[in-house]
């Protein structure tokens, strides 16, 4: 019996050792499993913290773009008010140049009218005052009694019929009935 006795002691020892042991490898299994837990809880917490920080930097280019772009569209806003009043003043030259037009073009009418009227007047001095018809002195009489009664050149030469450039002719060289006697 004392090796019976000897194996029940060994196997119950054995026994024991075992039921330490398991409860040694649970602890250290539970550690692990806690340790396990802890570190995807970290890891976890560490992507949070990553995707927090990738968001941040998003949103802070997106705020740096929208910036840019606000300065952008500012620079361009300029440009165009730049460019529409240039556009204005080369209208406004345009306009301008388009009034000299006009005045040259009738200055160069009131010449050409000056030079027919300088032809005309210029036969009459030929001629001796007794061939000047009665109806030429008469006409110019009318025109020294209108610009004696303050009429403009421009208006008599509207009641006449006559051009400007005929009026004012007659009016500095007055020849009138008077001035002939």
């Amino acid at each position: 019996m004392d090796n019976i006795n000897i194996l029940v002691i060994i196997s119950i020892m054995i026994g024991i050792i075992f039921i330490i042991l398991s409860f040694v490898f649970k602890d250290k299994a539970e550690k692990n499993e806690t340790d396990d837990k802890v570190e995807d809880l970290v890891s976890t917490d560490e992507e949070a913290e990553k995707i927090d920080f990738d968001k941040d930097q998003v949103m802070e280019e997106i705020s740096n773009k929208i910036l840019e772009l606000n300065d952008y569209s500012s620079f361009i806003k300029q440009e165009l008010n730049d460019k529409h009043k240039e556009l204005l003043f080369l209208y406004q030259l345009i306009n301008e140049k388009e009034k000299n037009m006009k005045k040259l073009s009738n200055i160069n009418n009131i010449k050409k009218e000056e030079k027919h009227q300088q032809v005309i007047v210029d036969t009459p001095k030929q001629l001796d005052s007794k061939n000047i018809s009665k109806d030429i002195r008469d006409k110019n009489d009318e025109i020294h009694n209108l610009h004696r009664n303050g009429y403009s050149v421009t208006d008599i030469a509207k009641v006449m019929g006559l051009g400007r450039g005929e009026v004012k002719l007659i009016l500095e060289l007055g020849v009138t009935k008077e001035n002939k006697n």
